[in-house]
C-alpha cells in the first residue's frame, strides 16, 4: 500500500494531494475544506467515524472517531514517543513536495496493517512539519469485515523507527540539510510561530537553532513548546539576553560542527518566502566567491535589499533588484554565512553595529559581500486571515533593543576600529543605483 501511496504522489500533477482510502465515505463539504488547507508546512489528518452493524439490527449504528479530540487542533504538542498517533492513514491532506522531502510513506511496512501512518506523521513532524487534526475533513468508515496481517510486526517497526526518526533522520530519509538557520527571539513571542514555519516552508533542508534570550514569560515558553524535541529543531534557552555576537559565534559553530556547509541568520520578525532560503542558498551555491549574501525583504510598501554600499561614509540599502550584485555591507536580518573560512564576530560588541563590524572584518580578510534579489521576506508584521497586520513591539523589548546610550558608544568604538563613524542605512536613491549599475 505505500509503494501505491508514494507512487500517487511522485506522479501527482498538483503539489496539494489528497489521500482517502476507498472505504472512506467523505462529508458533503470535504473538497471545498481541504482546499482551505493550503499550507505545505502542515500535515492534515481527518475526523474518522466508523459505521457498524450489530446482530440485532439491519441499520448500522455510527460510532464517534475514537481520538476523542472535541475539535480541530494540532496534535504535534506532544511527548515524542507518541508524535504522529493522531494522524490516520484514512484521510490525509499535504504537499506531496514537501512530505517527499521528508521521504514519503515507509515502505518497509508494506505487507502489513497499521502504525505506517503514524510514523509518516512522526518524520514529518521531525522535518519540521506541523500536524493538524481536523473535523472539517470528517470521513466515515464504511463498515467491512477486518483484516489485519502483521499488525504486531508494524507497531514493532513504528517504535524502532520513531528513534530513528528522532536521531539519525538524516541517514534514514532525503532531508539532508547542509544549511543551518539561527533565530534569536525576545519578548516577541507572537512572531514565533509564524517565522519557524516560514523556515520549514522552503523545500531545502536545514537544522534550525531557535534561541530563547531570557524569556521566562508564559507567552513565549507557549510559542517554544511545539517545536521541542525534534529532530530538526535544537531548542536553546539561555537564562539571559546574550549578546547576539556571541549567540552568532556559537550559531556558527553549531553549524559547522553539524557538518553544514551555511548557516542563516534569520531576525525573529522577519517572514521568509517560501523559496526564500532556497534562493539564498541557490546564490551561495553559484557564487562561491562571496563569503555571504543577503537577501531582499518588503517592510511597508518598500522592497529593499539586507545590504548595500557605503558612499562617503553614507550606508545605503540598495533597491531590490533581481540577481546577486556585489555590496560593501550586509546585515543580518537574512543573511547566509559560509562557514569555511569561519569568521567569527567580535564578542566586545553589545547590540548595536556589530553587523557592520562583523562586515569590516570579513573584508579585512579578504572576504566579499553580496545581495541576492531573488530571495525575499516580510519584515516586521503577522500575517492574519484579513492579511497583513503591522504590530508595534511592547515598550520592555523597546527600551532594551533601542538604546541610544549603548548605540552612542558602540557607534564610536566602531569609529575607532575603522576610522569612520557607521549610520543607519538608507535606500539607495534610483538615479545613483543606475550610477552604480
Amino acid at each position: 500500500m505505500n509503494t501505491l501511496r508514494n507512487l500517487g504522489l511522485v506522479n501527482a500533477r498538483n503539489d496539494r494531494c489528497i489521500i482517502l482510502d476507498p472505504d472512506c465515505l467523505p462529508n458533503p463539504s470535504f473538497i471545498r475544506n481541504a482546499r482551505a488547507y493550503s499550507d505545505s508546512q502542515v500535515l492534515f489528518g481527518g475526523a474518522i467515524n466508523h459505521q457498524q452493524y450489530s446482530d440485532a439490527q439491519i441499520q448500522p449504528s455510527i460510532k464517534l472517531d475514537d481520538r476523542n479530540a472535541k475539535s480541530s487542533q494540532w496534535v504535534d504538542r506532544t511527548r515524542p514517543e507518541a508524535a504522529g498517533v493522531m494522524i490516520y492513514g484514512g484521510v490525509m491532506v499535504m504537499s506531496r513536495s514537501r512530505v517527499l522531502l521528508a521521504g514519503g510513506f515507509d515502505e518497509e511496512f508494506n505487507g502489513g496493517w497499521g502504525a505506517e501512518e503514524h510514523e509518516f506523521a512522526n518524520r514529518c513532524r521531525h522535518s519540521g512539519m506541523r500536524l493538524y487534526y481536523s473535523k472539517e475533513l470528517l470521513c466515515t468508515h464504511l463498515y467491512h469485515d477486518k483484516s489485519r496481517p502483521n499488525y504486531r510486526r508494524n507497531v514493532e517497526m513504528w517504535g524502532r523507527k520513531q528513534i530513528e526518526n528522532a536521531t539519525i533522520l538524516d541517514k534514514i530519509s532525503p532531508y539532508k540539510p547542509r544549511v543551518g538557520v539561527l533565530i534569536a527571539t525576545l519578548m516577541r513571542p507572537e512572531y514565533i510561530e509564524q517565522t519557524v514555519r516560514a523556515v520549514f516552508r522552503n523545500l531545502t533542508p536545514v537544522r534550525l537553532l531557535l534561541v530563547n534570550q531570557g524569556d521566562s514569560s508564559s507567552m513565549q515558553q507557549a510559542m517554544f513548546e511545539p517545536w521541542r524535541n525534534r529532530w530538526a529543531v535544537t531548542v536553546q534557552d539561555n537564562t539571559e539576553n546574550v549578546r547576539l555576537s556571541v549567540v552568532r559565534n556559537e550559531a556558527m559553530r553549531w553549524a559547522k560542527n553539524l557538518g553544514l556547509q551555511y548557516l542563516v541568520n534569520l531576525d525573529d520578525d522577519m517572514t521568509v518566502h517560501s523559496d526564500g532560503i532556497t534562493n539564498l542558498v541557490q546564490a551561495m551555491d553559484e557564487h562561491p566567491e562571496y563569503h555571504a549574501i543577503s537577501g531582499w525583504y518588503k517592510q511597508d510598501n518598500d522592497e529593499m535589499c539586507a545590504g548595500g554600499l557605503i558612499v562617503e561614509g553614507n550606508y545605503y540599502n540598495l533597491p531590490r533588484v533581481k540577481g546577486v550584485h556585489p555590496v560593501d555591507y550586509v546585515a543580518s536580518g537574512f543573511t547566509a554565512i559560509r562557514l569555511d573560512p569561519l569568521i567569527e564576530y567580535d564578542t566586545s560588541y553589545e547590540m548595536g553595529w556589530n553587523d557592520y563590524d562583523w562586515c569590516e572584518i570579513v573584508k579585512s580578510k579578504g572576504g566579499k559581500l553580496a545581495v541576492c534579489g531573488d530571495a525575499g521576506a516580510h519584515h516586521k508584521g503577522l500575517l492574519t486571515g484579513s492579511g497583513w497586520k503591522e504590530v508595534s513591539d511592547i515598550a520592555n523589548y523597546r527600551a532594551i533593543r533601542y538604546n541610544d546610550a549603548r548605540a552612542n558608544a558602540m557607534s564610536e568604538k566602531f569609529m575607532l576600529k575603522w576610522g569612520f563613524p557607521p549610520k543607519n542605512p538608507k535606500t539607495l536613491p534610483k538615479d545613483m543605483w543606475e550610477l552604480v549599475k
